[in-house]
C-alpha cells in the first residue's frame, strides 16, 4: 500500500513538472504594435519575406505566430531561422528591419533579437501557432 501511495505522488509531480513548458528564445521578432486603432497591415512584410526566399533560394521559413498580445490585435512573428545559415540571417534581419520601418499605417512594428518568451507569462488567451512562408 505504501508503494501504491509513494508512485501515485511520482507520477503526479513527473506530470506536473511537464505541464510547465520552459521559456524559449527566439532569434528575431516582429512585433506588431497599436496605437488606437489596430496592428499595420503584414503584407508588406510577407512580401519581404517571400522576396528574400526566392533571391537565397531558401523553401520554407517558419516563424510562431503569438497572439493576442493586447487588446487591439498586437501581435508577435517569433523566428527561429533555423533554415538559414548565419551569413543569410544577418541579411534577412537587416532586409526586415528595412521593411518593419515603413510599416506605420494603423500601428507600428518593432523589432527585436534574441527574446525569451515564457508561456506561463503570458496571458490565457495567448497561443503560439507554427506557421510556413
Amino acid at each position: 500500500m505504501k508503494s501504491l501511495i509513494i508512485l501515485s505522488f511520482f507520477i503526479a509531480g513527473s506530470i506536473a513538472t511537464k505541464a510547465a513548458p520552459p521559456p524559449v528564445t527566439y532569434k528575431y521578432v516582429v512585433k506588431f504594435n497599436s496605437e488606437c486603432c489596430g496592428v499595420p497591415d503584414a503584407a508588406p512584410l510577407l512580401k519581404s519575406i517571400a522576396s528574400f526566399k526566392k533571391k537565397n533560394k531558401i523553401k520554407k521559413i517558419s516563424y510562431y505566430l503569438i497572439s493576442p498580445m493586447g487588446r487591439e490585435g498586437e501581435y508577435y512573428m517569433a523566428f527561429n531561422l533555423s533554415e538559414l545559415c548565419k551569413k543569410q540571417r544577418s541579411r534577412f534581419i537587416k532586409e526586415i528591419d528595412a521593411t518593419v520601418i515603413n510599416m506605420k499605417d494603423k500601428g507600428s512594428c518593432t523589432t527585436e533579437q534574441n527574446l525569451t518568451i515564457d508561456k506561463n507569462s503570458l496571458s490565457s488567451r495567448t497561443t503560439i501557432i507554427k506557421k510556413e512562408i
